[in-house]
């Protein structure tokens, strides 16, 4: 997956609007429009680089004309004091731009890392790690794309992408069967039903409907086994539900096919990237030393 500047440049304005308003008071005060300086971006924390084309475009709207080396890729780990980038540009612009770049930057890199944790635990079993629709409106592009460089997948986009029946749906359309009953003949070709299910009698239903994707929800793991048992290959299996890093490869051994987890995007912790003018500042050199000492 590549980003689409014309699908981020709206986000991008969008920060950049919230950010400056009616300009930067004190970085357009303090410096003459044209006078020029170069930054280095770098990581203090060890992770999985991702941002780096938001990050760019950040740059770019503010001053077409600035320059940038890109030292990293997307998907590429780095560790405490890996240079990411170095930016020339009109020296405002840093002042007006470093927030909006490092936000993004340190967000994205904070669910590839941990996309990447949860990918690296579950290897062994074939088991497909994936995303919940939990991100946040307007950045959920940005998230999606943070979760696929992380080695992950998604499991929806959103609505308009996929057939999902929840339990708030099942209860007002009378049970699994009338809800499939009801939408089957109204979709499109292409779609598939991905049913959530509590119970084994859920499973059950929804594999006597036809359903092409079961979803495990919040199941206890000696009923997960027996609903993974009961499916076999008769569909897409997705156990969900307080999956957490203690939790995650005792329900990848049940043989589910996929794991669901709100969290790689919703609860993460960002990556520490910084940004310094000219060479890095010895505060930085410091927090690097210790965060390698402590990685040994």
């Amino acid at each position: 997956m590549e980003l689409i500047d014309n699908i981020v440049r709206p986000i991008v304005d969008w920060g950049i609007r919230e950010e400056l308003l009616h300009g930067d008071h004190t970085g357009q005060r303090l410096w003459e429009p044209g006078h020029m300086a170069t930054a280095q971006v770098y990581m203090k924390t060890p992770g999985v680089i991702c941002g780096i084309p938001v990050a760019k475009l950040t740059w770019k709207v503010l001053d077409p004309e600035c320059e940038i080396e890109t030292l990293a890729k997307d998907g590429e780990e780095g560790g405490p004091g890996t240079v990411i980038m170095r930016v020339t540009a009109k020296s405002w612009v840093f002042s007006a731009g470093e927030r909006l770049a490092l936000d993004y930057l340190q967000h994205m890199s904070g669910i590839a890392t941990q996309a990447r944790r949860y990918v690296k635990l579950v290897e062994p079993y074939g088991t497909r790690i994936a995303d919940a629709r939990k991100g946040i409106p307007v950045i959920r592009y940005l998230q999606k794309y943070a979760v696929e460089k992380g080695g992950a997948h998604s499991h929806m986009y959103s609505l308009h992408n996929s057939i999902l029946l929840k339990d708030n749906h099942i209860k007002m359309a009378g049970g699994i069967r009338a809800a499939v009953e009801k939408l089957r003949p109204q979709l499109q070709h292409t779609f598939k039903i991905e049913v959530e299910c509590e119970t084994l009698g859920d499973v059950g239903e929804a594999l006597d409907c036809g359903c092409e994707c079961i979803m495990f929800d919040n199941m206890d793991l000696d009923i997960l086994e027996k609903a993974v048992e009961l499916v076999g290959d008769k569909a897409f299996t997705v156990a969900t539900g307080a999956v957490n890093e203690d939790t995650v490869v005792d329900i990848a051994k049940t043989g589910v096919n996929q794991i669901a987890i709100g969290g790689i995007v919703h609860s993460v912790k960002v990556v520490d990237i910084s940004i310094d003018i000219g060479e890095m500042k010895d505060s930085a050199k410091r927090d690097i030393r210790l965060a390698r000492a402590a990685g040994e």
